[in-house]
């Protein structure tokens, strides 16, 4: 599993991703789970990008 930042015009947002080998032998990558956008993890977790 890995942290995948998409980032926009206007936000950054963070994923929880898994990547695995599909039944025809390629590699993919599934979203397990949307961490949220940075302005809302900052609130949640401190004051700087780096405490999120």
């Amino acid at each position: 599993m890995k942290l995948t930042i998409s980032k926009s015009k206007n936000s950054e947002s963070f994923y929880i991703s898994k990547s695995f080998i599909d039944n025809s032998g390629k590699s993919t990558t599934a979203t397990v789970r949307k961490l949220g956008t940075l302005s809302e993890l900052l609130k949640d977790h401190g004051p700087t990008r780096d405490d999120v």
